[in-house]
Formats: C-alpha cells, structure tokens, sequence
C-alpha cells in the first residue's frame, strides 16, 4: 500500500469561541491544547494533517497537540490504498477547516474518513448511444477472465461518455432533449444502490441533438464538451460549473468536421479526433488560454508502413498511457493502435507512423478505451463483454490473419453493450485531471 495522503477538513468539538471571529481577532497571547482523532480508515493506513497558524505540526496519529493561541487552518490530501488495477480513495468529511484557539482552551479536532463510492471500480455505459443504465465492477472481480456480476448499476444520464472530476463525482451528458447538457452526481450518491439524482445540472442549448458527444477536463478542473452535431468543442470555466445553471462557453473551438473524443496530454495540450477526416487535432495549452486556439499539429495515423499507402485509420475514443504515448482505434477495422510521443511533436499536416497496431476478433465492438494502473488497457469486447489487453499485449502488433485474444475477458451478466469504461482514480502519472499522487 502506498504512503498515505488526505484531504482533510476539521470538526470542531470543543471551542472557547461559539462563533467565527471576524479576521484578527483571535487571541494570540497564550497556550492551548488541540485534541486530534482520527476514524474511519482500514487498519494500517495513516493520516498526514498539517495544522498551520501560530504553531505548525503535522500529525500522523491521534495525539493531544499544545500550541500557542490565535487562528488555525487543517490542511490534508486524500488517503490512497494501492491496487494492480484501480486504487481505492479515503477522503475525510469535510467540516470547519479553520478554527480559532484562545489561551487555556482545548478543542477537538476529528477527522472521520469516508471511502469514496466510485473507487476502486470500473465505471461503464450500457446501451447503444448511451440509452441504457451505467455499471460499476469491483476491481476485486476483474482479476481474471470469468462472468462477474456489477457491484452498482442504475440509469445515469447518458453513460456514453463518463468524466470524473478530483473528488470521485460522475459527470455525464444529458441524453434527451429534457435532460441538462451535462449533470454532476456526487461520488457519495454511489454509496446506494438507488439511482442518483444530479446535484449539479449545466443548461445550455447548442442548436442540435445530441447535445453532446464527449467529455474531458484540463488540468485548471475546465469542461470541454464535443458536440459533433454542432462540429464543435466547448470549454466552460471551473468556476462556473460549480453549481446549477445556464452557461457560456468561455472558447469555442470550430472547424471541425465531426468531432468525436477528447483528451489532454501531459502537457495540457488538447487532442480532438475528427471522424469525418480521419484526423485527430493537437490544440496547445497556450492557445487554449488566449482564446484564439486553432489546431497546431493534424495527424492522419497511417494503416500501412508502404510508403505510397497513405490511407488512414478512422481514429474514435483517444486516452494516452504513462509513456505519452496515444491510443485510439478504428471501429470498423478492429484495430487498436498507438500514435508513440515522437509523432507528436511539430505543425501542421503529418501522416504519422503507429508504434503497434492490434487487429481483434471481428465479434469485437469497440467502444471507448481506458488504462488501469499496471497500465492495461480496457476496451468494450462484445455484447456483455469487457476486455483487458496486458501490457505486453499492448507491444505487439498483429493482422486480422491472427488477432489478439485479450489477456483478460470479463462476462457481465447484466451488461449488454459496454461503452465508455473509466475508472476512478485515474492510474498515478496519467494525464487526466482525476489522476491523484
């Protein structure tokens, strides 16, 4: 398991002052005591608050804490638990993250962990074009191949395309015309086995149905949103999808044909795949905060090696792996292939070379792609099927002649056509915005 971290906010139990004080008015002469509990974490994992103000400490376990008098702040991250696939997330409940401590006064701080319901599972769609209900397996079940049965399933908005943001919540998009656009479920609403109602929902009216295709958060925690309907992607502020309401792109990016996926590299640049040229996009992150963003760097993704053979895959989902390297498929091919980091880089047109090229069964329908934390990757197989190709597998190109049988293949006995796999947390050094340390 690896070196904990938290997140924390503190509930204040026992104060000399019953209410907040306006800023400078805490005492500052004089000592205290800060009684410090901790609860709610599995036997063997550690907490690491830091308490600043007058005194600093960090503290890893309960313990009564003297200090000088004056105002507190109780800073954490989330507490981590390793796992070969997806980890699991302890995060604290948040509560009163400043306090004020007056000379001779204790006050209790706890500190009450709470295990985020996404965690630790593999979140996927269910129906064609996102009609059908969202599923979430353990990753304790997705060990090896076998039938295994869903941990959690309900209707979630349109679960074709499945966005996390840092805390676990689910972001989806609206699937009929009097759904929100885009509506957030809270992590915790996961918890139960009721469907969830969204505790955020972002109105806004493209002009077409569907509304939208895909979605993708940069790493200011900034929505962008595919809608190929409309042949453009949309980028709404942080600060602005904090709660419900009607918004306004903050950028408009055009000029495609049929904008399909979304993802963000290292680097915080955006790459679009457009279905209708056979292209996938390369906006800078630069371009991305003036405003004035026009694809820098266009890839066409070769089929062949032939040098007069300039036909290219039709590139769909887009996720890159830990290397940078980045992975899409053609769906009527049943090729999966990797665009390495060196065909990257530059302007302009370029007709890029694939590192490998995975042709699968022809009773494969691919329909989204992600990576788990060995680096994996999971791709829909078939009707109530999900497949994992293992690293190794990953570095092998092979031909329709003799596709690859993937490492691992899961039978969902609920699941109809999976679409759109994601997990929560992302793997440690991935580039999407849920990735924790």
């Amino acid at each position: 398991m690896n070196a904990p971290n938290l997140l924390v906010s503190a509930l204040l139990a026992l104060s000399l002052f019953a209410c907040p004080l306006p800023p400078g008015a805490c005492p500052t002469e004089g000592n205290g005591s800060v009684v410090v509990t901790f609860s709610g974490l599995p036997t063997g994992l550690e907490p690491n608050l830091t308490l600043t103000g007058a005194t600093a400490q960090t503290v890893t376990s309960p313990q009564t804490l003297m200090v000088g008098a004056g105002r507190y702040e109780v800073s954490a991250r989330s507490v981590t638990v390793d796992d070969p696939l997806v980890r699991t997330v302890y995060r604290p409940k948040p509560s009163t993250p400043q306090f004020c401590l007056g000379k001779g006064s204790t006050l209790t701080v706890d500190v009450v962990f709470e295990k985020v319901a996404t965690s630790n599972r593999l979140w996927v769609g269910n129906g064609s074009g996102g009609m059908g209900t969202t599923h979430g397996f353990d990753a304790a079940s997705l060990r090896a191949s076998g039938a295994v049965s869903s941990s959690w399933n309900a209707d979630v908005a349109a679960s074709r395309s499945i966005a996390f943001d840092k805390d676990g919540n689910v972001w989806a998009l609206g699937n009929t015309t009097v759904d929100p656009f885009v509506a957030r479920f809270s992590a915790q609403a996961f918890a139960t086995t009721s469907p969830p109602m969204p505790d955020v929902k972002l109105e806004f009216n493209p002009g077409c149905f569907p509304a939208g295709k895909s979605l993708a958060f940069d790493k200011g925690g900034n929505l962008y949103v595919a809608v190929t309907c409309k042949r453009e992607v949309y980028r709404f502020a942080a600060d602005v999808i904090t709660k419900s309401a009607t918004v306004t792109p903050g950028l408009t990016l055009a000029g495609f044909m049929a904008p399909e996926a979304l993802a963000f590299d290292k680097d915080g640049n955006l790459w679009v795949s457009d279905s209708a040229t056979d292209e996938v996009l390369r906006f800078d992150a630069a371009a991305l905060s003036s405003g004035a963003a026009t694809a820098a760097r266009r890839l066409k993704v070769r089929k062949s090696d032939q040098p007069a053979d300039l036909s290219a895959f039709k590139p769909d989902a887009l996720a890159f792996d830990k290397d940078g390297n980045l992975w899409s498929y053609d769906f009527g091919l049943n090729i999966v292939f990797s665009v390495p980091a060196a065909e990257q880089t530059g302007t302009g047109m370029r007709n890029a070379t694939p590192a490998v090229r995975i042709s699968l069964p022809v009773s494969a329908v691919l329909d989204g792609l992600a990576f788990d934390e060995s680096g994996g990757l999971w791709v829909p197989f078939s009707a109530t099927r999900l497949a994992r190709l293992s690293p190794g597998q990953l570095t092998v190109s092979t031909g329709a002649g003799s596709p690859t049988m993937p490492d691992t293949v899961i039978t969902g006995s609920s699941l109809g056509s999976a679409q759109g796999p994601a997990f929560f947390p992302a793997p440690k050094g991935s580039p999407l915005f849920h990735a924790l340390p």
